[in-house]
């Protein structure tokens, strides 16, 4: 068959496909929500992202969409989140907030490099912004920072050995035991500091 100089066996592919798609019915298509939960956990979590582009400055808002996103097993899409809500944030007395955030969803994922470098960013942004940060937040985010960083040195990779990976970033904490009230009171001796994986200095 001889085709004309201006219609080519490339036109006649593409004339093909269009008549198969016209002929053709639709594909039925499904749709489900990404984030498990009822119309509660739905309105909770639109209502947090709503505040993060009303007040992008408010780390207090990126922090609890962030930890939202978190619980609600999207790691990928809080971290995402996290990263851009606290370029958003910088120069804000509250900006820590997000960063700390973000650490805790990188290492919720596993990824506890990125994870440490945020949890690190926090506490320089906790350090320079004097009254924004409470002392025990301070406490509460260097705790966590230290026993990351000694699980990171340790070398241990926590998607392979979770478990070691865990003893070595316990390993710098140490726990103290405290005994009951009534052994004061009978005269006996205070028991001694034990070093172990709890919290403490």
């Amino acid at each position: 068959m001889r085709l004309p100089r201006f219609f080519g066996f490339v036109d006649l592919g593409i004339l093909t496909v269009m008549a198969v798609a016209v002929v053709l019915p639709p594909r039925e298509m499904y749709a489900s929500n990404v984030v498990k939960g009822g119309d509660d956990m739905q309105f909770k979590l639109a209502l947090a992202e709503a505040r993060t582009i009303a007040r992008p400055e408010d780390g207090r808002a990126a922090e609890s969409f962030v930890r939202l996103l978190d619980d609600a097993d999207q790691k990928d899409w809080a971290i995402d989140a996290g990263v851009a809500a606290s370029e958003h944030a910088k120069g804000s007395p509250t900006r820590w907030r997000t960063l700390f955030a973000t650490a805790s969803a990188y290492v919720d994922r596993l990824d506890v490099v990125p994870g440490l470098d945020y949890a690190n960013r926090a506490l320089a942004a906790c350090d320079t912004e004097s009254g924004a940060c409470p002392s025990w937040e301070q406490i509460r985010m260097q705790l966590y920072q230290q026993s990351l960083d000694a699980g990171v040195k340790s070398g241990i990779d926590p998607r392979r050995d979770p478990r070691g990976f865990r003893k070595a970033s316990e390993s710098v904490i140490r726990e103290i035991r405290l005994g009951p009230a009534h052994d004061k009171e009978r005269g006996s001796a205070a028991p001694t500091p034990s070093h172990g994986s709890a919290s403490g200095q």
